[in-house]
């Protein structure tokens, strides 16, 4: 039960501070700025964007049979927690859950799959003179950036492809022998074609969203090798040009934080902007998750700061409301939002 186990300890960890969708945005990658403060604050930041094609109605569906079970039962409106037979299950299994690295890898896990797969069947299929397939997928930017590697080494892929193999084999050995097994059922080559999840799910006995990411740690382990040794030269390649950032930046907050640069003030980025005070806020607190060198002061009081920071350490909460309730009036969410950033960096 690898999603069930998931998703128990993502509310053992939340503790009721968020609502039941709260993780299944987690589990998508939802790009919302709370989602990103959830997966840093509560510690959960491995499994950002682990399943991306995951359905509201099968993500509801596990949470109804994990509360028939009694691994989590609901105490408030949509606010889930774990029970003594869920703390004994995660105690129990608590390794299984390992492996992911969603945060870090939340932009380039994707195009490396279809890279992957789509460089061992085009390359498995050239190597024996069959040049007319339908490719895994329909990806241009794969396609494109498949037929550019196959131009540069079609002069040895027989060569090529027993490196791949090599380093396949060696990386796939870190593995359980499911994990390895899954994955090879997966791969399309010459006259072979991949095993759909359906498939997967009959052949291994287990459900959809446990095949789909057992498999998706193996390609988190894949890349984790390549990045940390020079013995995967192959697997470095279908990297080539993907960022390894941790949720970087959105594309608004980029600018805004360009005009911040530039040491425009928060009224004049308004201005300049035309958008409201509430989503230049979001930009900031977006834009002090990602850089150590953040102005906090500029925009909280140190003695602000050590009230919230006083509260937060002493209830163990990142609750909003809760903490706004509790410290002084003329504290905005703004700063409370900004000082539980600065307290988790």
């Amino acid at each position: 039960m690898l999603f069930q186990g998931i998703i128990i300890d993502c509310f053992q960890k939340i503790n009721q501070e968020r609502t039941s969708s709260s993780v299944y945005n987690l589990l998508v990658g939802k790009k919302a700025i709370q989602t990103i403060q959830d997966a840093k604050f509560y510690h959960i930041a491995d499994y950002y964007g682990i399943y991306p094609d995951l359905e509201k109605a099968v993500y509801n569906q596990q949470l109804q049979q994990l509360l028939h079970a009694r691994y989590i039962q609901e105490e408030e409106a949509h606010k889930l927690q774990i029970t003594a037979k869920g703390q004994t299950w995660m105690l129990s299994h608590k390794t299984d859950l390992n492996g992911f690295q969603g945060s870090k890898y939340a932009k380039i896990i994707e195009p490396f799959k279809q890279r992957l797969l789509l460089f061992i069947q085009t390359f498995t299929n050239t190597s024996k003179n069959q040049y007319r397939f339908i490719p895994i997928t329909d990806n241009v930017d794969i396609e494109q950036f498949i037929k550019w590697t196959y131009k540069q080494y079609k002069h040895r892929s027989a060569e090529i492809l027993q490196q791949l193999y090599k380093e396949l084999e060696e990386a796939l050995s870190g593995l359980s022998n499911i994990e390895a097994a899954m994955f090879v059922d997966r791969i399309t080559s010459f006259f072979s074609y991949g095993s759909s999840l359906q498939q997967l799910s009959q052949d291994y006995q287990l459900s959809i969203p446990d095949c789909y990411l057992t498999l998706q740690k193996t390609f988190y382990h894949l890349l984790n090798v390549q990045e940390n040794s020079e013995n995967y030269p192959m697997l470095t390649l279908l990297t080539k040009h993907l960022r390894t950032v941790d949720t970087s930046l959105s594309q608004t907050a980029q600018w805004t934080r360009r005009l911040l640069q530039k040491k425009h003030s928060f009224e004049e980025i308004m201005q300049i902007r035309r958008l409201k005070a509430n989503t230049i806020q979001d930009h900031f607190v977006e834009i002090a998750m990602q850089e150590d060198a953040f102005p906090f002061f500029d925009y909280l009081d140190s003695a602000i700061y050590e009230e919230i920071k006083a509260f937060v350490h002493t209830k163990q909460t990142y609750r909003l409301k809760e903490i706004k309730n509790n410290v002084h009036p003329d504290i905005t969410y703004f700063q409370i939002r900004l000082a539980l950033v600065l307290y988790n960096k």
